[in-house]
């Protein structure tokens, strides 16, 4: 899948997609490259449900769930990030390094800057 390689098709915050297969048919999704070739995956999920995550650990493995899910990719708009910050809220957690490490970063960043 090229758009994996694609550092303009994800941008800084990830994609958000619609499943269209399996158990999870009709949840939104919100998929992002992490660090090092993983991959975080987040489908919405009820107030009863835990959060639904997920961390394929490679390019293959990311696909491979992408196309098992039958993942449509949203246009990137207004109602998108909406839909985004209504469903997951991430988008303003993730800066441009977009791994656990780079968010871990930017939070100790804010944590010193307000003092």
């Amino acid at each position: 899948m090229a758009a994996l390689r694609d550092p303009d098709f994800w941008g800084d915050d990830g994609r958000l997609g619609v499943i269209t297969q399996g158990a999870w048919t009709n949840r939104l999704i919100l998929v992002y490259p992490d660090a090092l070739g993983t991959w975080t995956f987040i489908a919405s999920s009820s107030a009863e449900e835990e959060m639904l995550d997920f961390y394929p650990i490679s390019d293959q493995a990311a696909g491979e769930v992408i196309a098992e899910l039958g993942i449509v990719w949203l246009a990137r708009n207004l109602q998108e990030n909406q839909l985004e910050d209504l469903n997951f809220d991430q988008r303003s957690h993730l800066g441009e390094d977009a791994s656990i490490r780079g968010m871990l970063t930017e939070a100790i960043k804010r944590l010193f800057r307000k003092k």
